[in-house]
């Protein structure tokens, strides 16, 4: 295990979390629907393809910031494993249609969103004459 690189990613993931967090408690559940973490997977599937295509390729970030931001920040921020269980215990309530609608906006959004951000950056690189490869 690299240390430096370990630490980095420790650091931006305690940012991560703790934005994540907020942005729970600003956004409260409705009827038991998991506002919170619908909206930071929505942000984090937007940002992350955004960061690894357009921000470290225009800005030259180095391997270790684009890992702390992508592996750390973005990790931390988002949530498989709250999405899961926030699904389940819609499924387990016969809540049908909010398991339905949380389920498909997740899924379908965040695609959605990476490709969007995706094709952006790919737009702003070619404007500015920047090599579109990745890491």
């Amino acid at each position: 295990m690299k240390i430096k690189e370990s630490l980095a990613v420790g650091i931006f993931a305690f940012f991560g979390g703790i934005l994540r967090y907020a942005i729970g408690l600003g956004l409260h559940q409705s009827a038991g629907f998991p506002y919170g973490t619908l909206c930071v997977n929505l942000i984090g599937a937007f940002c992350l393809p955004f960061l690894m295509r357009y921000i470290v390729v225009r800005y030259q970030i180095s391997d270790t910031l684009a890992l702390a931001m992508g592996t750390g920040f973005f990790g931390a921020f988002t949530t498989f494993s709250s999405f899961s269980v926030d699904a389940l215990k819609l499924l387990v309530a016969n809540q049908w249609w909010p398991f339905s609608l949380y389920i498909g906006i997740s899924l379908i959004g965040g695609v959605c969103l990476s490709l969007v951000a995706d094709y952006w950056a790919v737009w702003l690189l070619d404007r500015q004459g920047k090599s579109q490869v990745l890491k």
